[in-house]
C-alpha cells in the first residue's frame, strides 16, 4: 500500500539536481540560467537524451549544454552512478524530466521525504508508460496535463506517487502530429514550473493527493521503424491519425511501393467521392501539386510527401494507379514486436 505525503514545504533549498533530456529540459535550463532562483544546478542524464534533439533546429541537447558550458554526468544507470549521492543534501531537490531510468527505493531514499519529484505531462494516472502523445493522437485524446509527482522509488509504486502540484488543459483541435503536441505542451509546462519554483522561494507549503487508480491506464513504448506500420484494411479516419501520431518529430508511418519502404508524411482526410470497395484501399486515384490521394475505407486520403528510407522526398515515383501496401508478415512483426529503451536507446 502507497503511503502519500499530506503536506509538504521545500524549505532551504539551495541545489537543484535534474535528471533526463527533452525540449523540456533545455527550456528549463535555460529559465535556471537566468539567476532567478539561485540554485546549483547538477544535471544527470543518458546517451540517448545526449543525442537527442531539443529543438526544431536540429540542436542536440549535447550541444546545448556545451554551448552553454553546462556540466552534466552521463548515466548508464543512475541507481549506482558513483556521483549521485555526493550531490544530495537536505538541502537538495530532485527534478526527473524523462529520466531514461526507473528509480530504484535505494535512490528515492537518498533524498529527504518528498525531495525527489517527477515531471509527467500526461493526465495520471491514465495514459503511464511510454510514447504518451502518438497514443493520445491514435485516441484523439486531447486533454492535456502536467503533473508533479513524488518518486516513491520501485518498480510497485512506478508511477503511482502521490501528485504535489498538477494543471489540466484542452489542446487544440488544429494539432495532429507530436510535434505539435511538444510545442504546445512546452509552453504550458514551462510556466508550470517557473509557478513551482517561485511557490517554493516564498516558502508554499504543498498538499499531496494520492492518484485515483480506477482511472488508470497504460500503453507501452513504441518504435517507429518497427511499429508505425500502416494496415490499409483500417477505415480511412483511422489510418489519417495512424500517420499524424507517428508523423514529426519521428521519421513517419511507412508502408509499401513495389518493393520499396516508404514513409508518409502530412495527412488531410477527405470526404470520399464514391464508395471506395476495400480492395481500391491504398490506390493513389490521382496526384497533383498537392501530394497524392490515396482511396481508403470512408474516406479519401492526401498525403504530402512520401519519403525514402534515408528521408528523401520520392513523391516522383509516385503515379496515378500506384497502390501501396503493407505486407501482412510486416504487420504482425509489427504487433508483436515489444519496445524496450534504456539509457543508450531502443534495446536490441
Amino acid at each position: 500500500m502507497l503511503h502519500p505525503i499530506k503536506k509538504i514545504s521545500y524549505k532551504h533549498i539551495d541545489t537543484l539536481i535534474l535528471f533526463g533530456g527533452s525540449f523540456l529540459m533545455a527550456r528549463l535550463l535555460e529559465e535556471l540560467l537566468k539567476g532567478k532562483f539561485g540554485y546549483k544546478i547538477v544535471l544527470f542524464t543518458a546517451l540517448r537524451h545526449l543525442d537527442g534533439v531539443i529543438n526544431e533546429k536540429g540542436t542536440t541537447l549535447r550541444a546545448f549544454l556545451e554551448n552553454r558550458k553546462i556540466s552534466f554526468f552521463e548515466a548508464e544507470d543512475i541507481n549506482n552512478h558513483a556521483h549521485l549521492a555526493e550531490n544530495v543534501t537536505p538541502n537538495s531537490l530532485g527534478l526527473a524530466l524523462g529520466a531514461a531510468w526507473p528509480f530504484e527505493k535505494k535512490t528515492a531514499r537518498l533524498f529527504s521525504e518528498g525531495h525527489l519529484l517527477d515531471v509527467m505531462g500526461v493526465d495520471l494516472p491514465c495514459y503511464r508508460g511510454g510514447a504518451h502523445y502518438t497514443w493520445q493522437i491514435l485516441h484523439g485524446n486531447r486533454q492535456g496535463a502536467i503533473n508533479l509527482q513524488v518518486v516513491l522509488g520501485g518498480a510497485v509504486s512506478f508511477h503511482k506517487g502521490p501528485i504535489l502540484k498538477n494543471l489540466r488543459y484542452a489542446i487544440p483541435r488544429a494539432v495532429s502530429q507530436p510535434i505539435d503536441y511538444f510545442n504546445v505542451c512546452l509552453e504550458r509546462e514551462i510556466t508550470f514550473l517557473v509557478s513551482f519554483f517561485t511557490e517554493v522561494k516564498k516558502g508554499k507549503t504543498f498538499t499531496s493527493r494520492a492518484l485515483d487508480e480506477n482511472r488508470s491506464s497504460w500503453y507501452p513504448f513504441l518504435s517507429t521503424p518497427h511499429q508505425g506500420l500502416i494496415d490499409w484494411s483500417w477505415s480511412g479516419s483511422d489510418i489519417a491519425l495512424f500517420i499524424g501520431a507517428f508523423g514529426e518529430p519521428y521519421k513517419g508511418a511507412s508502408t509499401y511501393l513495389g518493393e520499396k519502404r516508404v514513409f508518409l508524411k502530412g495527412c488531410s482526410i477527405l470526404k470520399a467521392e464514391e464508395k471506395y470497395h476495400p480492395f481500391t484501399a491504398g490506390i493513389v486515384i490521382r496526384k497533383n501539386g498537392e501530394g497524392i490521394f490515396v482511396a481508403t475505407k470512408g474516406a479519401l486520403l492526401l498525403i504530402a510527401r512520401v519519403l525514402d528510407e534515408n528521408g528523401n522526398d520520392i513523391g516522383s515515383e509516385v503515379f496515378a494507379g500506384s497502390r501501396l501496401y503493407t505486407p501482412s508478415s510486416e504487420l504482425d512483426k509489427a504487433m508483436g514486436f515489444n519496445a524496450e529503451y534504456g539509457a543508450s536507446g531502443l534495446k536490441k
